[in-house]
């Protein structure tokens, strides 16, 4: 009886393994826009010239990473793209591009900066404000004015947005928005560029409070300055002005944090607000209104999770960052083929075979990436908004963030270690590319937390649900059998090992089995040589 059980398992696992091991596969080569020029011409003015200086010992552009400079290189690029009519789309597509050239021709730092500015601050006011927010969008896609996304609370952490202290309510004496961060864990911490004075606009994140109570189990009161009000479950945006002409305005508080080790042109700052009143027009109110009579919030009846709409902006944020790590997995890994392969360090298969094992991982992640970021690409016959498309591909978008920034910095750590002592000097940019893709993994979103929200969508959706992915089957029976259904969460953020586990198998599979393959040309990268 028992052999009648486990035979077609057995039959199974071993006509998987035939039909993988010797399945034909496609050579895949990494996308590359030719000819270079679309890249060369984002690189810094001085970059073929400044090898050339006297007291350059290490004979190649180096990055300054100071905010001055960071900042005159920035609005160089930006010039640059609007003379090329770059920059007239935020879409999602149009960013993640951008991100790559950028990420292939500057610093971290003004890639950094780019995110900042065009994705997080210009591309909420453009998804979430109207036509109010026009004039300060123009203004800041022409870095005219500066920004930057206050979400991230000290007590939330990478749950920030979900969880929100911070609150927001109508004061109809002053006909004002008051914006109150009302204890320590409330306040807007490691804020990108808040600390740099020249930043002066913020996109902030708030819990709304009203007098009016609102239909729900669990009534929460707040005290205010307009007495007691309640909670409402809605996190509302708003854009508001924290400094002028360098000066932080009243009401606000703006800490910079200590002197990084990475990223030096990134002032970092901590905001709080105390009282602090705007205007009823910096509410970003394309999903949602203020009743300006009795002050409170009206959402629109398809956006009953608010935060999800307001969110949106960090998926694309996820895509770009990927985009980011992938491009520097690339440059890195181009750099050790080009020394291994003039050297005598090719007789070494330690060393060669490390490298084809890369160059495999990067292909696969690059097909993988660029398959799904065709979808965002905006033409005349699409039936679907730039929202609705995010939201439809969450799962992808979930997988992308957690797999690909984490597996890039280890390539990137390999690429190190091969390099040898070399990967130490400044101009082979490894040890800056190295701290990016660590950024890649925690910023807008922690990867591990992605890992878990994509194992958490499969059991939710049934998806991904077959013998090859044994992890997750076993785990979701351990949930099902032995877990009340009210501490299903709790469980899987306890059992976080087990998660990560899971998704890894999954992630694996994806990506391994897309029926590819590459060699050791699969991975172009722009040639910047001076030719003149």
């Amino acid at each position: 009886m028992f052999l009648l059980i486990i035979s077609p398992l057995i039959l199974y696992f071993i006509i998987t393994y035939l039909l993988k091991r010797y399945q034909s596969k496609r050579l895949y080569t990494c996308s590359l826009e030719s000819p270079s020029n679309i890249y060369s011409s984002l690189l810094p003015v001085d970059f073929h010239s400044k090898p050339k200086q006297s007291g350059n010992n290490d004979d190649g552009y180096i990055y300054p990473s100071d905010p001055v400079s960071a900042l005159e290189q920035l609005r160089a690029v930006v010039a640059t793209l609007h003379s090329q009519g770059a920059l007239i789309s935020l879409d999602p597509y149009n960013l993640i591009i951008l991100h790559e050239r950028l990420a292939y021709t500057n610093s971290n730092d003004v890639v950094n900066w780019f995110t900042v500015q065009f994705n997080l601050f210009t591309g909420s006011l453009t998804a979430l404000g109207t036509h109010r927010h026009a004039a300060l969008i123009q203004d800041a896609c022409q870095l005219k004015k500066l920004g930057c996304f206050a979400l991230t609370e000290k007590g939330a952490g990478v749950l920030s947005g979900l969880l929100c202290d911070t609150i927001a309510y109508f004061n109809q004496t002053t006909a004002k928005i008051v914006i109150h961060t009302p204890n320590e864990n409330a306040k807007k911490c490691w804020i990108s560029y808040a600390g740099n004075n020249q930043v002066e606009y913020a996109v902030v994140f708030a819990k709304w409070a009203q007098k009016n109570p609102i239909q729900s189990k669990k009534q929460t009161i707040v005290k205010t300055s307009q007495g007691e009000l309640y909670l409402t479950p809605h996190v509302v945006a708003m854009v508001v002005q924290i400094r002028d002409k360098g000066m932080t305005l009243e009401g606000v508080s703006i800490e910079q944090c200590h002197t990084r080790s990475d990223f030096r042109s990134n002032c970092f700052g901590t905001l709080t607000f105390t009282e602090y009143n705007v205007e009823p027009e910096c509410l970003l109110d394309r999903y949602c209104s203020l009743d300006t009579t009795n002050g409170t919030l009206q959402v629109i009846d398809h956006c009953p999770k608010l935060f999800f709409k307001l969110a949106n902006r960090l998926l694309v944020g996820r895509l770009c960052l990927s985009a980011t790590a992938l491009a520097c997995a690339k440059v890195t890994l181009q750099l050790v083929m080009k020394k291994v392969y003039s050297s005598k360090r090719c007789q070494f298969s330690y060393i060669t075979d490390h490298i084809q094992t890369m160059t495999q991982q990067i292909c696969e992640m690059d097909y993988y990436f660029h398959r799904l970021i065709k979808r965002f690409q905006v033409t005349t016959s699409m039936t679907m908004t730039t929202d609705e498309l995010l939201e439809k591909n969450l799962d992808e978008i979930l997988l992308i963030k957690a797999y690909i920034p984490p597996l890039c910095r280890s390539i990137v750590g390999k690429c190190r270690e091969l390099f040898g002592a070399e990967s130490l000097l400044a101009h082979h940019r490894m040890a800056e590319i190295h701290a990016s893709c660590y950024a890649s993994c925690l910023a807008e979103g922690d990867s591990v937390i992605m890992a878990q929200a994509f194992v958490g969508q499969c059991m939710h959706k049934y998806k991904h649900l077959s013998f090859s992915n044994w992890r997750l089957i076993w785990l979701m029976m351990k949930i099902l059998v032995t877990v009340p259904t009210h501490k299903r969460i709790d469980y899987i953020n306890a059992h976080q090992t087990e998660v990560i586990a899971a998704f890894q198998q999954i992630a694996d599979g994806i990506f391994q089995n897309q029926g590819i393959r590459s060699n050791l040309q699969s991975i172009p990268t722009p040639d910047f040589t001076n030719t003149n």
